[in-house]
This record gives C-alpha cells, sequence and structure tokens, in this order.
C-alpha cells in the first residue's frame, strides 16, 4: 500500500530509481495546490490552441472571457472573504476554484453565461468560510457553487471539459494528482462503477459497444471528477474504507436517474451528497498544537514537542498536516504532513531534518517559539499496524521515515518489533533510543556511526542476504517501509529478494 506521504526528509541517493518512485521525486517538488494550478493551467492551454485550430467547439474569445473572469472572480473573492473574516488568504487555493469553475461551466462570451461562472467561484470560495463546521469544510467548494447556481435556475455545470480532445491531458494530469496525493482509493471506486454504468445505460439506447465506452469515457465528467475533486484532501473521509465507500457512493448516485423538477444527480450533486457522508466519518474538528520545547540532534534532525488542545484520535502510523501560513511561501506552500512520533494523546512529537536549504515552511516551523500554536487541517492514512497484537513485524525506516515506527513503538511495546533503519554519515540516533528499548534495531549506515547498547549493524548498504540472515523469520513478518521514493525503492528490492511477502509503503514526499 502508498500512501500520501509525510513531507519530511531530504533524499540521499541510494540506488537508481524505478520510474514510478523517480515519479514521485519529481511532484513531491511542489506542493499539492501548485501542482493542481500547473495541471489545470496545462489542460486550459490545450483548450485555447484547440479553440484556436478549429478542433474545440467553443470560440477562442469565449473561451478567453470564460478564463479571464474565472481567475480574477477566484483570486478576487477569495481575498475578499479572507479579508472579512481577517484570515490570511491561501491565494493557489482560490485560483484552483476558479480553474475548475471554468472547466465546468460554459466557455461563451454571454453575459448569463459568464455570471453563472462568477457567481458559482464566488459562492465556491464563500462557502470555505461560512460551510464550516467546528474548523472543517463540509463538501468540495466548486460543487457547492455549482449545485446553488443550478438551484437558482440561472444555469448548470456543464462539464464541457468532458471532451475527446482535452482527453489525453485530463487523464495525464489527472493520473499525476492522484498519485501526488495517494488518492487512487478516491478515483478508482467511482471510475469502476461510473464509467461502466454509464456504458450501459448508453447501450440500452442502441449504441454500438465501442461507441457506448469510448463516449463514458471521452464525453462523461468522471475523470476529471475523480482526479481534481474527489481528491480534495479537506474534505476527504481519512481511512481507506471510507474513502472507497465515499467514492462508490458517488459513481452510483451519478447513475441514478431522480429528478426533483429541473434538479437531478449530477455529478456536482452526487460530490455534494458524498461529502456530507464523508463529513461524517473520522475527527472533524480543526486542531492546535501548541509547542513545548524543541531539541536539535546531529545530523539536522528537530524534535519538537507539543501539547494539543485536546487528545489527538488516531492510530500509529497515520499523519497529521501542519497548517502554518507565513510570508514569502515557496514551491512547497503552507501545509506539510507529518506522522507523530508519539502514541496517541495529547503530547504530540513532531521530528524533522532540516535540509541545507529548507523549504519556507520549515523555516517557518524553526521559529516557532514556545507557547506558540500551529493548525492540525487533516488527520489521515492507513499505515498502521496489525490489529493482531501478536503478528510479528519488521520496520524498513529511512533516515526520519523512522517516525511512525516511533509511535507504534511507543504504542504497543510488547509487539514483536525488528527495525532496520537507514542513517547516514553525522547522524547520532540516541535521541530515538528510549523509544526503541523493546525493538531489536538493525542500523544500516557507516561503521563510524555511534550507536546505543544493543543495537546492531547491517552493513553499509542494504543488502537482501545480510537482512535474511539476520532476520531469518522475515518471511512471516509483516513488513512496513517508510520513508524518502529513493529508500522505498531499495528497501521493496532487498526485502523481497530476501523473502518479505507483505510490505506497506508510506512515501515521505515534498522535501
Amino acid at each position: 500500500m502508498t500512501t500520501s506521504a509525510p513531507a519530511q526528509e531530504a533524499a540521499r541517493p541510494e540506488r537508481t530509481l524505478a520510474p514510478g518512485l523517480a515519479l514521485d521525486r519529481l511532484v513531491g517538488r511542489v506542493t499539492m495546490y501548485r501542482l493542481v494550478v500547473l495541471v489545470l493551467l496545462v489542460i486550459a492551454a490545450a483548450a485555447l490552441v484547440a479553440s484556436l485550430a478549429g478542433v474545440l467547439a467553443f470560440p477562442p474569445l469565449g473561451l478567453g472571457a470564460a478564463l479571464a473572469v474565472a481567475l480574477v472572480v477566484g483570486w478576487g473573492s477569495n481575498r475578499l472573504f479572507a479579508a472579512i473574516r481577517r484570515i490570511r488568504p491561501h491565494a493557489e487555493s482560490g485560483v484552483i476554484t476558479g480553474l475548475l469553475g471554468f472547466f465546468l461551466f460554459l466557455p461563451i462570451a454571454d453575459p448569463r453565461a459568464l455570471g453563472a461562472l462568477a457567481l458559482a467561484i464566488a459562492v465556491a470560495n464563500l462557502s470555505k468560510y461560512v460551510l464550516v463546521i467546528r474548523g472543517r469544510h463540509v463538501a468540495n467548494p466548486i460543487a457547492i457553487g455549482a449545485v446553488v447556481v443550478l438551484l437558482t435556475g440561472i444555469s448548470g455545470a456543464t462539464w464541457w471539459v468532458a471532451t475527446p480532445v482535452l482527453l489525453p491531458f485530463v487523464l495525464v494530469g489527472g493520473a499525476l494528482v492522484v498519485r501526488r496525493a495517494g488518492a487512487w482509493d478516491l478515483a478508482l471506486p467511482v471510475l469502476l462503477i461510473a464509467l461502466p454504468g454509464t456504458a450501459i445505460r448508453l447501450l440500452a439506447t442502441g449504441s454500438p459497444v465501442g461507441t457506448a465506452l469510448w463516449t463514458a469515457v471521452a464525453s462523461y465528467p468522471f475523470l476529471f471528477l475523480a482526479a481534481f475533486m474527489l481528491s480534495e484532501p479537506l474534505t476527504a473521509p481519512p481511512r481507506r474504507w471510507q474513502r472507497i465507500l465515499v467514492s462508490a457512493l458517488v459513481g452510483v448516485l451519478s447513475l441514478i436517474p431522480l429528478r426533483v423538477g429541473y434538479v437531478g444527480l449530477t455529478p456536482e450533486v452526487a460530490l455534494v451528497l458524498a461529502n456530507v457522508v464523508a463529513f461524517a466519518f473520522g475527527q472533524r474538528r480543526r486542531m492546535r498544537l501548541v509547542l513545548d520545547r524543541r531539541a536539535a540532534h546531529a545530523g539536522g534532525v528537530e524534535d519538537l514537542r507539543f501539547t494539543s488542545e485536546r487528545p489527538l484520535t488516531f492510530r500509529p502510523g497515520q499523519y497529521l498536516e501542519l497548517s502554518l501560513p507565513h510570508a514569502r511561501q515557496d514551491l512547497r506552500g503552507a501545509r506539510r504532513a507529518f506522522s507523530p512520533a508519539s502514541a496517541p494523546g495529547s503530547a504530540v512529537r513532531i521530528v524533522t531534518r532540516q535540509a541545507e536549504r529548507p523549504s519556507s515552511f520549515k523555516r517557518a516551523l524553526t521559529a516557532v517559539a514556545p507557547g506558540e500554536a500551529v493548525a492540525v487541517s487533516v488527520l489521515a492514512g492507513d499505515f498502521l499496524p496489525p490489529r493482531d497484537r501478536g503478528a510479528p513485524v519488521v520496520w524498513l525506516a529511512g533516515g526520519v521515515g523512522v517516525t511512525p515506527f516511533l509511535a507504534m513503538a511507543e504504542a504497543e511495546s510488547d509487539r514483536d518489533a525488528v527495525l532496520v533503519w537507514r542513517l547516514h554519515e553525522g547522524d547520532d540516533p540516541a535521541w530515538a533510543a528510549e523509544a526503541l528499548a523493546h525493538v531489536r534495531v538493525l542500523v544500516v549506515g557507516p561503521a563510524s556511526l555511534p550507536l546505543p547498547a544493543g543495537w546492531q549493524r547491517l552493513g553499509e548498504r542494504l543488502d537482501a542476504a545480510a537482512l535474511a540472515a539476520a532476520v531469518p523469520d522475515l518471511a512471516s513478518r509483516a513488513g512496513y517501509a517508510a520513508g524518502s521514493p529513493t529508500w522505498i525503492g531499495a528497501a521493496r528490492a532487498a526485502a523481497r529478494r530476501a523473502g518479505l511477502r507483505r510490505l506497506r509503503t508510506d512515501r515521505f514526499l515534498g522535501y
């Protein structure tokens, strides 16, 4: 299993990356927000080029006017509502909302159409500030905006982006976004239900099989909906089975031919209804962590100890997203995911590594003083230990990828656990010794590394033969690997050659 993973560790070469892991490193260099903005702009540019070439039905003037309205209203209304609430605006959030609205409503130079587009985007941005319960978004903003416009009778979403001309861009760009978010569990169920269901309905009207399948894929909005709207993290439920359920619900609702007046179960209506179900799952309250103290360790490791306003309800191995708005944000934004290095409770430990050229978020986090607070905007993940406390495990950690295993070790001190920990020159792992007191630790790294008493050296590189010899019952253990994409690739290959049968992974992206 691959999750949407915490961004904590600077990658260090371990071996040549497989294409998928190399892609993870590439897209991990920007935030989800920036990636979505870039992909949507590429699709918009492709639409303009196709219009100029005469292969898209909408004229360039209409596309240009609609795009201008979408960007101006998206950016401007977001700033306006944030100013009214005296909140620092998230500029990229407003731009994304505008671009999504651009692809949903007819892009024609008509006052009524442009007015409907502007209203939908403004309502969407307003919903981010008023349709919030206990600090949590209830539903996808642009879906809310589209539903409100539909209810007014002014217009309705046409999802014109669902056209064969733009399909390659939606498909490739959407796959990048979904992979970066680790949101295949949100994207696939709706597609596996809605696409065949739509094709069956088209077959019932007399369409040939090939035509029905192609039309369902290329001319219906489910690919765009799954990649760019269902994958939105602030309205997604925290656990995998919940995400699959919500995604499947969108697919089922979209196929039901139910109408009340002129309002039917359109994709945006189905998404809003499913978001309400998603809201009922998990911890749906924005939390604040107050910094108690911090400590610096060798190798650039920073150890932060927080106290939560109320006990955090999570399982060891899950991650939380810290929100820390700050001036002069770089491409990696104001939010970052971290795996707590402590068991659930009011005391929260966050361990991170400061790179030579840290992100603006890392610099802002370093500037947080004791007594100051940071917000937790998301708490989720399925990188969980076996429910059977008697099941033995092997943990493969790269650098500060050890953090979820520290939480597991603290919460389950009686479990039979072996930790294989990749360290580098200049590291001193003594800061983790207390949490790992009941764990057998095997260290991969330079022979010069100082090791706490009882820890063993496995070699300078992770070797399959050495791993199999050190852990002879490896095949009977549940495997977990966490760290950079480079480490995940090396750990997976070596562990499988050594006989490990089951391996769950947690990619740490966005260094």
